[in-house]
């Protein structure tokens, strides 16, 4: 009975090891073939997308998308420089705590290998003495003087702009999704054989006043059935009157 329940427990502690990473991974199916002949199906083990959102990650991603743009594979050694590192060294307290010097260190080294270590961990004291309170999007903007400009064009999310408040951005992303939502129905409307309507004035009788080569009004012309004039009568812009 002993082993049985050991057993048990192993077994129990299998299937806790299998639903830990069940998150992160999903199974597909899979036919296997051999010309037209079906063998068979088997499962193919995939990463899951989407999922859950690491607000340090991220942020962290994106300063590095920034410094590549900027810099290249390090930052060049500079008086603001050490920028970089307070800002994750902000970013990295608030989401590790006092654990957070070896992340902060690990950083740094790749980011910038010539960055004295005493240089860092100076940074690193300044961050525990006092109580630090997670950065806003425009703090971090400002801090890394990142333009509006620039942080469309690297398509930077989590990070506001040092020249562009947080309303105004909200505002001007709106009449961007206005503006793409109305090129794809233009599109859509193209797609489904709809002329645009400058080349549907551009063709329209009320442009082309065809009427006026006749010498007659545009009722009168539309009771004879629409007579088109001759291309050399409207070239000429001369006039063919008919009897009334």
């Amino acid at each position: 009975m002993e082993r049985l329940g050991q057993e048990k427990a192993t077994q129990s502690d299998k299937r806790a090891v299998k639903a830990e990473h069940s998150d992160d991974l999903a199974r597909d199916v899979s036919a296997v073939k051999v010309g037209d002949c079906l063998l068979g199906y088997k499962a193919v083990r995939r990463r899951a997308r989407g999922g859950r959102w690491n607000h340090f990650r991220g942020r962290m991603r994106e300063i590095e998308k920034l410094i590549r743009h900027r810099h290249g594979d390090i930052v060049p050694e500079a008086d603001d420089a050490l920028i970089y590192v307070e800002v994750i060294a902000s970013l990295a307290f608030v989401e590790f705590g006092q654990e957070f010097v070896d992340v902060v260190l690990g950083w740094a080294a790749r980011w910038l290998p010539w960055a004295g270590k005493a240089d860092v961990e100076e940074i690193i004291y300044e961050r525990t003495k006092v109580r630090f309170s997670p950065l806003s999007a425009d703090a971090l903007g400002h801090a890394l003087h990142l333009s509006y400009a620039e942080r469309c064009a690297l398509d930077i999310r989590t990070i506001g702009a040092f020249d562009v408040p947080k309303g105004n951005r909200a505002k001007l992303q709106k009449e961007k999704r206005r503006q793409r939502d109305r090129s794809r129905k233009d599109e859509q409307r193209r797609a489904a054989g709809a002329r645009p309507r400058a080349d549907y004035l551009a063709n329209s009788f009320s442009q082309a006043r065809p009427w006026e080569a006749f010498g007659i009004s545009r009722r009168t012309w539309e009771r004879r059935g629409k007579p088109m004039p001759e291309a050399e009568t409207i070239s000429d812009c001369g006039s063919m009157p008919l009897a009334a």
